[in-house]
């Protein structure tokens, strides 16, 4: 058992994007940090340090979420943060012949995946050190105006979105539960010029927001101890704008 005084941090869809920037930030103001991800980058691999703990894990495989749980729950006496990252991002249409299949993987991952880690791991956020554990889903700005090219991932992440709200009320007070919808901080390299104009015509501040921003609205939501159960938008005015 791990009775470190420091803070415990568990991020999954740890090796890059936002995942990783999160993984960095940890480790820079003094947390632990338990890195869950499918396979370790090279660049999360460089962040290499003794408060660092990668593991394997596959939100696919009902064995290894249950291996992973059983280490989590030996090692740290304590979590008090725990960041639901991990995500599938795909058309529909690149579906249709594993539709099924398909759907099946983004319930496991953003639905499934979050409910058992959040029920799982519940001893050790209640016996946080902080004044509060935290626990954030990344849902998305589609969940209130689904894209119907997405529909499929828009559905199982409006049920990560109701899954905070239950959770916030059943993990009450000990636990602090919330969501943070993104809108286009950081386009995927498959977007093309022609993509990103126009998304970017579509949002109010006009530009892609970085992770950074996404980064300042986490420690915003564990800065403030009266936040719970509560859905911030980090999306440059695009939902309304759409």
């Amino acid at each position: 058992m791990d009775n470190s005084s420091l803070p415990v941090a568990v991020i999954t869809g740890a090796s890059r994007r936002l995942g990783l920037l999160m993984v960095s930030s940890f480790l820079a103001r003094g947390w632990r940090v338990v890195a869950l991800t499918r396979t370790v980058s090279d660049e999360l691999s460089n962040l290499s340090c003794d408060e660092l703990e990668c593991v394997h894990f596959d939100a696919l495989d009902a064995s290894n979420i249950e291996t992973v749980v059983k280490r989590l729950q030996a090692r740290y006496e304590h979590i008090d943060f725990l960041l639901h990252n991990a995500s599938i991002y795909e058309k529909d249409a690149e579906h249709e012949d594993d539709f099924s299949d398909f759907y099946d993987s983004l319930y496991k991952i953003h639905m499934k995946t979050p409910a058992q880690l959040n029920r799982r791991l519940e001893g050790q956020l209640t016996k946080s050190i902080r004044p509060t554990a935290n626990v954030i889903h990344i849902t998305d700005i589609y969940v209130s105006n689904p894209n119907p090219d997405y529909a499929l991932y828009c559905s199982t992440k409006a049920g990560l979105e109701s899954l905070m709200i239950s959770d916030a009320k059943r993990l009450a007070p000990k636990v602090r539960v919330n969501a943070i919808r993104p809108g286009p901080v950081k386009f995927l390299p498959e977007h093309s010029d022609s993509d990103q104009k126009k998304v970017l015509q579509e949002t109010l501040l006009a530009t892609e927001g970085g992770f950074e921003v996404l980064e300042q609205a986490i420690w915003s939501i564990l800065d403030n101890e009266y936040m719970t159960a509560a859905v911030v938008k980090v999306d440059g005015g695009r939902s309304v704008a759409r």
